[in-house]
Order: C-alpha cells, then structure tokens, then sequence
C-alpha cells in the first residue's frame, strides 16, 4: 500500500449535480474563494488556491476528532478538472463513489502525488 493519505478535490460547478459533472465555471464557495479564480483550469493553475486547500486540509488535520491520529492525515492533494459524477462513470445511479474507477482514470494523477 502507500505511504500516507491524499485526496482528489473537486470543485463546485455550474451544471454539476452528481448526475452531470457541470462545466468550467465555479459556483459557491469555489468562486468566492480566490477573487479572479473563476474556472477550475485558473484555480489548478493558481498557487493562491491551492494554498486556500492546504490551510483547510491543515486545519482538519489539527482536529483531532478528524484526524485522531498521524496515520488519518492528508499528506498531498490534487484538483481535478471535472468534478465526479454518474456520467463520467465515478458515481453510481445513487451516488455511491466507485473508488476502483476513480483510482484507474485518474491514475496518473495519483502516482504524481506519491512521486
């Protein structure tokens, strides 16, 4: 298995809903997070983003409730640039995640962050 935990982050679209994986656009929180991040291909690209994730992985890793111990925290994280769903094949007709799936189309994406 691997060395330590990392995570997928995907981000709140227009038209996403768990059924379609929505556009480019943000909505939410997303947009509001960073002003001028306004699409996803802006906040994978934005160091300003990525740093707002690592504050909140951070503060959740602190937590001890989510986190009760080191071998629970999340080391590195990725942004995708779709958020899941039923047509991209990572969710089933009732939301359920399909980890195996997840794990073999972003594969590359996964080994980068254990590179």
């Amino acid at each position: 298995k691997r060395k330590y935990n990392t995570c997928l982050v995907t981000l709140k679209t227009t038209g996403a809903t768990g059924e379609l994986p929505g556009g480019d656009e943000l909505i939410g929180d997303a947009l509001t997070l960073v002003p001028g991040v306004t699409t996803i291909q802006e906040a994978m690209k934005s160091e300003e983003f990525r740093k707002k994730i690592e504050g909140a992985i951070a503060a959740t890793n602190k937590d001890s409730l989510a986190c009760p111990s080191n071998a629970s925290k999340i080391q590195k994280f990725e942004i995708l640039p779709r958020d899941f769903s039923v047509v991209g094949e990572e969710f089933t007709p009732t939301l359920k995640l399909k980890r195996k799936v997840v794990e073999a189309k972003y594969a590359d994406v996964i080994e980068k962050m254990y590179a």
